[in-house]
């Protein structure tokens, strides 16, 4: 009985979220938290300095949304390497999105550059 039980909510949390395409920048964590007066990266380098220093990634919207990668496999594994030709550019991101207490993650399904105009 509790075998049963078990399946059957661990099957129910494993249901993916719907897929949905997010518009946004490929940034650093670090700057993206402390410094709210800048949605799109400046052209200094800056970004591209704190990622190859570790900085994690993630996507910020033009809505101010950020969105903390993931993959779309169970265990998770690192995605990382598939974000860092984006970093600084602006992308479009088919995936699925989780959200939890505030924090919104997203599986990398699809990503492209795209131009700034095509932004939310």
């Amino acid at each position: 009985m509790i075998l049963l039980v078990a399946t059957a909510v661990a099957q129910q949390s494993i249901q993916p979220a719907p897929e949905r395409v997010i518009v946004g920048y490929v940034r650093d964590s670090g700057c993206v938290h402390p410094f709210h007066e800048f949605i799109k990266p400046l052209a200094n380098g800056c970004v591209e300095a704190c990622v190859r220093a570790g900085s994690p990634v993630v996507v910020l919207t033009k809505s101010e949304q950020v969105y903390h990668p993931i993959s779309a496999e169970m265990p998770d594994v690192d995605v990382r390497q598939k974000l860092l030709p984006f970093v600084g550019k602006l992308v479009k991101i088919t995936s699925h999105i989780y959200s939890r207490g505030g924090s919104n993650a997203i599986s990398l399904e699809q990503s492209e550059e795209v131009k700034d105009s095509a932004a939310e």
